[in-house]
C-alpha cells in the first residue's frame, strides 16, 4: 500500500506551480483592499492594515514552502526571485501594469518581506560573518519595506526602495543555489 507521507521535495514544474499559487493568492486577497479601504486611504486606516495580515502570512508560508521544496532545483528559486526583481523594476519605472499598480505594490510588498525574512534565516543559519551580515540586511530592509509599506507611506522612502529592493532580489537570487551548499556542508538539514 503507498505510503501518504507528504514529500517536502517538488519537482520543478510543481515548484513554479506552487509559486504562482502563492503569488495569485496574495494578489486576490491584496486587490480586494476596496472592500475595507473604499476611500484608498491605504496605511493611514486600521482597516487596510488589519486586511494586509493574510498576504503576509501567506507570503511568508508559501516562500518557506517555496524554499523547503526546492532544494535539488535551487535553480528556481532564483527564477522566481528574478521574476520578483522584474515586477518591482517594471512596476516602479514603467507604467505596464496600468490602473494595477497599486495592486501589484500591494503584492509585491508581502512577497518581498516575505523573501527576507526566509533569507535572513538561512543567511544566519550559515554560521559566518558574511552570513549573519548579510542577514542583519535582509531582515532590516524587509522590515524597512514592512514599516513605510503599512504604516509610513512615505514618496521618498519608496524612492530610495525601489531599487535597493531590486539589488537585494537579484543578490539572494544570484545565492538561492549557494545557501544549500554550504548549508550540506556544514551537516543542515
Amino acid at each position: 500500500m503507498p505510503s501518504l507521507r507528504f514529500q517536502s521535495e517538488l519537482p520543478p514544474i510543481a515548484v513554479a506551480a506552487l509559486t504562482a499559487f502563492v503569488i495569485v493568492a496574495v494578489f486576490a486577497w491584496t486587490e480586494r483592499t476596496e472592500l475595507v479601504d473604499p476611500e484608498g486611504l491605504s496605511a493611514s486606516s486600521w482597516a487596510w492594515r488589519l486586511w494586509q495580515i493574510p498576504p503576509l502570512l501567506i507570503g511568508c508560508a508559501g516562500a518557506w514552502s517555496i524554499w523547503s521544496a526546492s532544494t535539488r532545483s535551487a535553480w528556481m528559486r532564483g527564477l522566481a526571485l528574478g521574476l520578483l526583481a522584474l515586477a518591482v523594476f517594471v512596476n516602479a519605472y514603467t507604467g505596464w501594469f496600468g490602473e494595477h499598480g497599486g495592486n501589484v505594490w500591494r503584492t509585491v510588498n508581502p512577497l518581498f518581506i516575505a523573501c527576507a525574512s526566509v533569507a535572513a534565516l538561512r543567511l544566519w543559519r550559515l554560521d559566518s560573518v558574511a552570513g549573519r551580515a548579510g542577514a542583519a540586511l535582509s531582515a532590516g530592509l524587509g522590515g524597512v519595506v514592512f514599516a513605510n509599506g503599512y504604516f509610513v507611506d512615505e514618496v521618498v522612502i519608496w524612492q530610495i526602495l525601489n531599487p535597493l529592493m531590486i539589488l537585494v532580489t537579484l543578490a539572494w537570487a544570484a545565492g538561492a543555489d549557494r545557501v544549500n551548499v554550504s548549508a550540506s556542508e556544514n551537516s543542515e538539514p
